[in-house]
């Protein structure tokens, strides 16, 4: 009885928030954000937001899932939720959550277009949305922005966080002069998840061979292997990575773009527009919006920028581990073989920690009626309790600390294998789950991680009933989180713990065998 109300619970807990992301075109309004009115109420204070002039505008929400966004009718992002654990769903849209990598308090929204700082918000858009195919839509929009008419194109992938930025100006009026000099436009975005004072970067080149500056002067840089905006320098938390174009070989598409870093807390890049009536100008641009995290990183692109991130030695182990996933993928053809693989190889690695953690866990639990006993015995007598309790170890072949440091070992590798797979865009289905990067539809693998970790409890308890009911209790409550993991993640625990729970069954009857030949 004591188990079917967490059980009762956990399913409706899944029945109500298990649902996969609604990739696609989605109508939306300002009035929908959550905290909408609390916005609308600051438009009367001295620096009103960007929000306060597109509260009747007709928005555009593009889930994926990695990242959530939301476009104007110009093209513009004004709101960008990215996720922590890709394949999550927002049930409520707040704009001032630090998820929202556009600032709610700006004064500009994100893929803004300026000329020469100012800028041109956009009259009479129109907006076009198409599905290029089942992971991509494509949004084409036109509008008039000051003396430019401008088209821009926006492709969204569900599998990347990597937003393509297509923008073409051309000039209607000419400038105050017709031979009057060039003068930038720019794309620019306002800041990253409302922090303000985001990290500015700048790099040039590539690898070891490339340059980047941190916080760098306003000043235009020329030839930019990318420009971002990241919350911090610690390698965690957000960011927005913008990158020119490239072709097939690698080259840039503009060789005239610039980045251009606005402090406090803007970046932009920039090419040249004339000023006589007919110049144009284009901007192609890459734009990332998601964490700031190594492995979304390498499987972007981003990863060779010089400067962008600097991974300490648990992140250099972890591009060791996504090249043994992919090489395992490129034998194996399927993500979801090259998981149940690389978590069988991880576990042969640790069988003998794994093998001496749980032999010292069984004696100490042996020894516990003796332990007691001494205890009783030498209650008022420290000392002599800590050398009898240290004897009774060495005559059992007992080292206390042998069920700790076997742990203390393998947790970075636990921690490795789970940031690579709950961060990792697998895009493709395995068995009977259509998408390794969603939660399981049908529930059967949160089903099995459940049983697998009951039978964990079961033999790590070995008989003591308490043990057995704090750790369900435990394994039930974590169990609620799991059930809106991407069902890759899962796969890797499931076979994970199913390997553990062999091993305890192995060591116990091995035990067990031992006892009944000494006796």
């Amino acid at each position: 009885m004591t188990l079917r109300v967490p059980f009762a619970l956990l399913a409706a807990l899944a029945l109500s928030t298990a649902h996969a992301v609604e990739f696609g075109v989605h109508d939306f309004t300002f009035a929908e954000f959550r905290d909408a009115e609390t916005v609308a109420e600051s438009c009367d204070g001295a620096s009103p937001s960007f929000w306060c002039g597109l509260q009747d505008a007709a928005l555009t929400r593009v889930p994926t899932k990695g990242v959530d966004l939301f476009f104007t009718e110009a093209g513009e992002i004004v709101a960008a939720y990215a996720k922590p654990q890709k394949g999550q769903t927002f049930s409520n849209y707040d704009l001032d959550q630090r998820q929202n990598l556009i600032p709610d308090d700006a004064p500009r929204p994100g893929a803004a277009l300026r000329l020469d700082g100012a800028y041109l918000p956009p009259e009479a858009a129109t907006a076009t949305w198409e599905r290029v195919n089942e992971d991509v839509v494509r949004g084409t929009f036109t509008h008039r922005a000051g003396p430019l008419e401008v088209e821009r194109t926006v492709e969204v992938s569900n599998l990347r966080h990597t937003v393509l930025l297509d923008v073409r100006a051309t000039r209607v009026t000419a400038a105050d002069a017709a031979d009057a000099d060039a003068i930038p436009l720019q794309l620019s975005f306002p800041g990253v998840a409302g922090v303000d004072d985001p990290v500015l970067k700048v790099g040039q080149g590539y690898g070891e061979d490339g340059s980047s500056a941190t916080n760098p002067l306003s000043q235009a840089v020329g030839t930019p292997s990318y420009a971002s905006l990241q919350n911090n320098d610690r390698n965690t938390a957000f960011a927005i990575v913008l990158t020119p174009q490239r072709a097939a070989d690698g080259a840039p598409l503009q060789d005239d773009l610039q980045a251009l870093p606005l402090p406090p807390r803007e970046m932009a890049l920039q090419v040249p527009l004339g000023g006589a009536a007919g110049a144009t100008a284009s901007l192609d641009v890459r734009s990332y919006l998601g964490p700031n995290e190594l492995v979304r990183y390498e499987q972007e692109g981003y990863v060779e920028m010089p400067g962008l991130f600097d991974p300490n030695i648990l992140g250099r182990l972890s591009l060791g581990i996504l090249w043994v996933l992919q090489t395992l993928h490129d034998y194996l053809g399927n993500w979801g073989l090259s998981i149940i693989a690389l978590t069988l190889l991880f576990r042969a690695l640790v069988w003998p920690l794994i093998n001496t953690q749980t032999k010292s866990m069984y004696g100490m639990q042996e020894l516990q009626p003796k332990i007691q006993e001494l205890q009783k015995k030498h209650k008022d007598d420290r000392e002599t309790l800590t050398q009898e309790t240290m004897k009774l170890y060495r005559e059992a072949g007992v080292n206390p600390a042998g069920g700790c440091l076997p742990i203390l070992l393998q947790m970075p590798l636990f921690i490795i294998l789970w940031r690579v797979f709950v961060n990792f865009e697998f895009g493709e289905g395995f068995l009977w789950v259509p998408d390794l990067g969603q939660r399981d539809p049908t529930f059967i693998l949160p089903i099995l991680y459940v049983m697998v970790m009951f039978a964990m409890s079961w033999f790590s308890a070995r008989g003591n009933p308490q043990s057995l009911r704090q750790q369900i209790l435990i394994n039930v409550v974590f169990a609620f989180i799991l059930f809106g993991f991407p069902a890759g993640v899962l796969l890797y625990f499931v076979v994970s713990m199913g390997v553990q729970v062999l091993q305890y069954w192995l060591i116990q009857r091995g035990r067990g065998a031992a006892a009944g030949a000494s006796g």
